[in-house]
């Protein structure tokens, strides 16, 4: 498969209870980065049903670094390293879940515990998934209030073995065990990614703790006023220990280490690590300095990313990005680090996708074989499908439009092409209609490669590398050894075993004279 390794050496202020609507916030639109990229397809993924194809969701590894993907109509599927898809688990066979996949609900996000395969460990075979269900008997251990849509199910999977190409359940009479169960007022705006921090190493506070997106509940304006109460789930990212026992039912442990958990404070929940989000489908951290950024889609008139931080609280609904929204009062609340709004957000919008704006974000780029893209965050509006960048590396990441630049694509013959134009490509040669919206989904979790997807085509595409992978060692009479490197830096004490340097360096990177005997190589994806 073309996606697997190989070794080569000032803002205006609203007063009052104000709603905003689309207006042009920043007046001029994001400017062109002069960076290109290609995007070459590395999978096909098979249709839900005959002429439907998949709504991809998720593209992400494993610890091991396979490379699975879930539809959000059900199926979780396993890429081989030639490219080739077969089916790993499909939330469908369990017809008990009831598993609800109309416009935004369905199977929504799936993560592997770091400890998928490491035998004897707790986390041995256990992986999770999200989704919407519409089998509402079962008692929600919150509800917001409103009515019922249905149901969020957050659940745990017991591989027999976990190096199977397909699950088998550990136990067939209990092939998974419910942790979490939300009531669902609306039917927008419900659960979005599961991830673990991929900082974080065995013996780190934070390893095997479970992040968790959720959105306000839905409809518009946040009716149940979700956005701040910090007393409930909705409008958050929670994180909690999916082993441990000392939740209110039971089921998952409670994070100590949460500002929320810590502040005396009965009145808040402990499972929250930050809040005052509407719709946080997507976070996505950096490999080097370990920060997370978390898109948060806009309701009339600005998207936002935020950097993810321990108890903050971003201001949904008192306000829409930094500009107020219910509320003139904005005391304690996190600014975004980058925003843009609905009016004027490239020079050149597909027709189709003039009045859809919704942010979504990736990671940010490392050892990807484009230096062009080093240091660069990766963002998107995803109904466009237009792609930013934001460097957080030279930006000062102190919010506005000022830092995002607008990413070229080429299509897989290296001509200009958006990526609505090569999804609707695909479709035309398939005898299926046009769509107006691309959906673009980035991959989580997948140091050195990014794969794009989309939820009309049933194509996995990746950003192709354009740069060549090189490592120099040199040695001092400090007893340093210097490393200057392209691509991704990988270590290992055999040759047989490799893992990568997390975090990643900066090259050229001078460490101490390792006393025994280490291998080191740079790839590119």
């Amino acid at each position: 498969m073309k996606g697997i390794w190989s070794i080569t050496a000032t803002l205006a202020v609203l007063a009052g209870n104000v709603r905003m609507t689309a207006q042009d916030y920043f007046s001029a639109p994001i400017p062109v980065s002069g960076i290109e990229v290609q995007l070459e397809t590395v999978a096909v993924f098979p249709d839900s049903l005959p002429g439907d194809p998949p709504r991809i969701n998720l593209v992400t590894l494993d610890p091991a670094g396979r490379l699975f993907a879930n539809d959000q109509d059900g199926p979780l599927y396993l890429v081989g390293e030639s490219g080739e898809v077969s089916e790993y688990l499909d939330l469908r066979d369990y017809p008990e879940l009831s598993v609800r996949s109309t416009g935004e609900p369905g199977f929504q996000s799936f993560a592997f515990h770091p400890d998928f395969h490491e035998p004897g460990a707790p986390g041995n075979g256990k992986f999770y998934t999200i989704h919407s269900d519409s089998n509402t008997s079962g008692t929600p251990d919150f509800d917001p209030g409103g009515g019922t849509s249905f149901h969020t199910l957050l659940l745990e999977w017991q591989a027999a073995d976990p190096q199977s190409p397909i699950f088998t359940p550990a136990d067939p009479e209990h092939p998974y065990r419910e942790l979490l169960r939300l009531k669902q007022p609306y039917s927008n705006h419900n659960a979005g990614l599961l991830s673990f921090n991929p900082m974080a190493a065995p013996g780190d506070p934070d390893y095997g703790n479970l992040h968790v997106a959720i959105g306000d509940g839905g409809l518009g304006d946040d009716p149940l006023d979700n956005g701040q109460d910090p007393s409930n789930p909705f409008a958050a990212i929670l994180r909690i220990d999916p082993l441990g026992n000392n939740s209110a039912n039971g089921r998952y442990g409670l994070v100590a280490a949460n500002a929320l958990a810590a502040d005396g404070d009965p009145s808040t929940l402990a499972e929250i690590y930050c809040y005052g989000l509407r719709n946080p489908q997507r976070y996505g951290w950096d490999i080097r300095t370990g920060a997370c950024y978390i898109a948060d889609i806009g309701q009339n008139a600005v998207e936002e990313i935020n950097l993810a931080a321990n108890g903050a609280n971003y201001g949904w609904s008192a306000r829409e990005g930094s500009f107020p929204y219910l509320s003139g009062d904005t005391a304690g609340m996190t600014d975004p680090v980058a925003e843009y709004d609905h009016t004027n957000t490239v020079a050149d919008p597909p027709a189709t996708t003039r009045s859809n704006r919704a942010v979504t974000v990736g990671e940010v780029a490392r050892g990807t074989g484009i230096p062009e893209l080093e240091g660069k965050l990766m963002l998107a509006d995803f109904p466009m499908g237009t792609v930013f960048l934001l460097d957080v590396d030279a930006d000062p990441l102190d919010g506005g439009q000022d830092g995002l630049s607008l990413l070229s694509l080429l299509d897989e013959e290296g001509q200009p092409a958006t990526l609505l134009e090569m999804i609707n490509a695909v479709r035309g040669d398939r005898g299926l209609e046009a769509v107006r919206r691309t959906d673009l989904r980035f991959s989580v979790n997948t140091p050195g490669r990014i794969y794009i997807s989309n939820k009309h085509d049933g194509r996995l595409r990746r950003i192709k590398p354009t740069g060549e992978a090189g490592i120099i060692l040199t040695g001092n009479n400090a007893g340093q050894t210097q490393l200057e490197f392209s691509g991704l830096l990988q270590t290992s004490p055999d040759l047989e075993t490799w893992s990568t340097v997390i975090p990643q360096p900066a090259s050229p990177w001078i460490i101490p004279e390792p006393s025994e005997a280490v291998f080191w190589r740079s790839l590119v994806p």
